[in-house]
């Protein structure tokens, strides 16, 4: 490692290796979460940024600081997810602009250029909040001052700037309540420093060298709602706003005026948004006005919590492929998202044409939605994404793709099952889409996981391991017993006029314990009638419908 000052080829690596170390530990990351479920995506949110930035980074060909700074910037602003991923574009979009036009800097420079990135970080979020990645980010600049000056090599720098995040990090749930009371460090420095540690160690010795942070187009999947706000505001609001220079404080005063947790970051004529409000149409509007938008991204929060990092793979159904297309086209085909090879099965015995492997353990790109839809024997096609997650991507393929598609908004895979009943062969596209969509609205939806640490949600109280019973984005039922959480859940979700239960049995439930569960549920609800399947599905041991 030279001493004679920071090349590009440096920053490149130290980002290199700090993707591969990310890429380790983004699990870790995302269970520091203040909600006592298997979720979390602020590791995953990070990882996603780094890897459009590492990627444009790797198509520089020189060792210009000014160059790869460039590329960097460009790359995490065009792929950031979250409020996780837009502080991490914007440090590096300041520290970008520091060492633009320029070979090489020295020590002092490069600290100084981390002073802007902390600087252009905080601008970006307009009301900035201690006890975040923020406190963190300014930790590590502290650090990058304090060794410039005598430091023999960028490993010297490097491991004061990650010494003085780790203290700032540590002080995080005293500044910030939520953390004190779950438990938990902040989960954005958290990963700010896993960063810069794997950058640390790829500089010295190659522990994590940078042939392990290649990445590829396949890595990048539609983006996890953030969970980091309060859920005051609904919907988290992602996009690009590409047009000319315009007033910035007309255009920041009339968001300021739709929601919270407001972050502006770009430069020259893109400029990415990202806003928490309860009014996505009128955030788009306002915008509309300063230019064009693109690369829109809408998620409901209230849904983030649910989403899962058990990675779980599910064998295709025999005969069954994202490649076979069912026989007999019709004018109207129907692709699905489900995983689990009962959830797979009901959904080709309803009629679905394409299966797309995922949901809540895994997003498929927009990439998979265009070849299932291409694929589907039929002129005119129905997807069903049955996770709010994909619905964007849904939508994207949409746009994509030579032919008429409609999607609909199925947040679940009990909801889709539900909404798909309701399709009829003889009635137009259009006519099928509002009265499936109609449908959604009958369907309740509640699923049966654990806990992954101990936790108090509103009089019940967690343990770790417990199994919880969710329903919306609340936890309704806590207990050490399957059927006990189960029927508690229904409890809580049975209302008058509801008249049919549905049980989907995920793959960690035994057949003879779902039966024996089914029969109490019927037992205990005469009135209703119960069916049970077997789902196969990841993380979830139960989904459960009610219509």
């Amino acid at each position: 490692m030279t001493s004679e000052g920071v090349t590009g080829e440096q920053v490149k690596q130290l980002f290199e290796g700090g993707l591969a170390f990310l890429a380790e530990k983004q699990k870790e990351i995302d269970r520091l979460n203040v909600f006592p479920v298997p979720d979390g995506d602020t590791g995953r949110n990070m990882y996603l940024t780094l890897v459009a930035a590492v990627k444009e980074a790797q198509k520089v060909k020189t060792s210009s600081i000014g160059k790869v700074g460039e590329a960097l910037a460009k790359g995490s602003l065009m792929g950031a997810r979250g409020n996780s991923g837009v502080i991490l574009s914007q440090l590096i979009r300041g520290l970008a602009e520091a060492v633009k036009g320029k070979e090489r800097v020295t020590f002092q420079e490069f600290a100084k250029a981390w002073q802007a990135a902390v600087a252009t970080a905080y601008r970006a979020v307009i009301k900035p909040v201690e006890g975040t990645m923020l406190t963190v980010a300014h930790g590590v600049a502290r650090g990058f001052s304090e060794a410039a000056t005598t430091a023999r090599d960028l490993g010297e720098i490097l491991s004061r700037a990650i010494q003085r995040g780790s203290e700032a990090l540590q002080r995080t749930p005293d500044l910030l309540p939520v953390l004190k009371k779950a438990g938990v460090v902040d989960a954005g420095g958290k990963g700010l420093l896993v960063i810069l540690e794997g950058g640390l160690k790829s500089l010295l010795d190659g522990r994590l060298s940078p042939s392990e942070a290649r990445v590829s187009l396949g890595l990048e999947q539609p983006s996890l709602p953030t969970g980091e706000g309060d859920f005051t505001c609904l919907y988290c609001v992602e996009f690009l706003l590409r047009g000319k220079p315009f007033p910035k404080s007309q255009f920041q005063a009339g968001l300021q005026e739709l929601g919270e947790s407001l972050l502006i970051g770009g430069g020259g004529d893109l400029t990415r948004i990202h806003i928490h409000t309860n009014h996505p149409g009128k955030v788009l509007e306002h915008c509309l006005q300063f230019g064009t938008l693109h690369n829109i991204q809408i998620s409901n929060m209230r849904d983030q919590w649910e989403e899962s990092m058990r990675e779980g793979e599910e064998e295709q159904p025999p005969g069954a492929g994202a490649g076979d297309p069912a026989p007999n086209p019709a004018q109207i085909g129907i692709v699905a998202v489900a995983s689990g090879e009962g959830i797979k099965k009901i959904f080709f015995n309803l009629g679905v044409d394409q299966i797309i492997e995922g949901g809540q353990t895994m997003n498929p790109p927009v990439e998979e939605f265009v070849n299932a839809i291409e694929q589907v024997p039929a002129p005119q096609v129905l997807v069903l994404p049955n996770n709010k997650n994909l619905i964007l991507a849904a939508e994207q393929a949409k746009q994509l793709v030579n032919r008429a598609v409609e999607v609909i908004p199925s947040h679940s895979v009990p909801a889709g099952i539900a909404a798909l009943l309701s399709f009829n062969p003889s009635s137009s596209l259009q006519e099928n889409r509002d009265k499936m969509t109609r449908h959604l609205a009958q369907v309740k939806v509640g699923e049966v996981t654990y806990a992954v640490r101990d936790a108090a949600s509103k009089g019940i109280f967690i343990k770790e391991g417990d199994l919880i019973g969710l329903h919306g984005r609340e936890i309704v039922a806590a207990g050490s017993s399957l059927d006990q959480v189960v029927l508690e859940l229904i409890d809580r979700m049975l209302a008058e006029g509801d008249g049919l239960i549905t049980l989907y049995a995920g793959k960690d439930v035994a057949g003879e314990e779902a039966e024996k569960i089914a029969g109490q549920v019927r037992a205990r609800y005469p009135e209703q009638e119960v069916e049970l399947h077997y789902g196969g599905q990841p993380v979830y041991y139960f989904l459960i419908g009610i219509e």
